[in-house]
């Protein structure tokens, strides 16, 4: 699909919906009144060390319980509820997708401030086998630093859990869908899913060009 819609532009509606995977949510979307197009948003962040340039130098998170050496690693992103993007009915989409970011970061990677905080522009679209026509997902690329100090807090985070795992089992299942922070290398963390290497390819293209 070469159109990518814009879901900034003024006049949408937006709603929320239940969708076959997880029929116990409503998920945010942004519909065109006239040409149709629905688009779920979704959002990915890149989340780098203070002071280092290396654009591949990204903290990633790995899916809960899984083996390390399998490709169940990714950067933290999730799709947008309807309670968090129907909560705020007079801000922009970029700051609903912003707000949404910190708090998908917080509870996958566990870090709780982000510096920089910057919308790429970068946009992934595409269409779930279960859509149906004139339906889409949108994940929107922003990216970050982080202070070695709140990295160091998030691991020990994670090292109490999995120290703990009565303890992590009973967290609510947004905060324990990941279970171990690292720095992306592409032969250590590989990536998990359908969509994250597109991601990794999308983001590391356009920093590297």
């Amino acid at each position: 699909m070469s159109q990518i819609f814009d879901v900034h532009q003024p006049g949408l509606r937006r709603g929320a919906e239940r969708l076959a995977f997880a029929p116990h949510k409503r998920y945010f979307y942004v519909e065109h009144p006239t040409e149709g197009w629905k688009v779920f948003l979704r959002a990915c962040t890149f989340l780098h060390e203070e002071g280092n340039p290396d654009p591949k130098r990204f903290l990633v998170v790995k899916r809960y319980q899984a083996q390390p050496n399998g490709a169940v690693w990714e950067p933290p992103k999730g799709q947008m509820e309807g309670k968090d993007g129907l909560s705020h009915p007079t801000w922009s989409i970029l700051d609903i997708l912003t707000e949404n970011v910190s708090r998908e970061v917080e509870e996958e990677a566990k870090i709780k401030k982000i510096d920089n905080l910057q919308y790429t522009g970068l946009v992934l679209q595409a269409q779930e086998k279960d859509y149906p026509p004139n339906t889409y997902f949108q994940y929107h690329c922003f990216r970050g630093t982080v202070t070695a100090g709140e990295i160091d807090n998030a691991l020990a985070e994670f090292e109490w859990l999995n120290e703990h795992p009565k303890a992590f089992a009973r967290l609510r299942k947004d905060l324990r869908e990941k279970d171990a922070l690292a720095w992306f290398d592409p032969k250590r963390t590989k990536m998990m899913g359908k969509w994250s290497p597109s991601l990794l390819v999308l983001y590391l293209r356009e920093q590297m060009s």
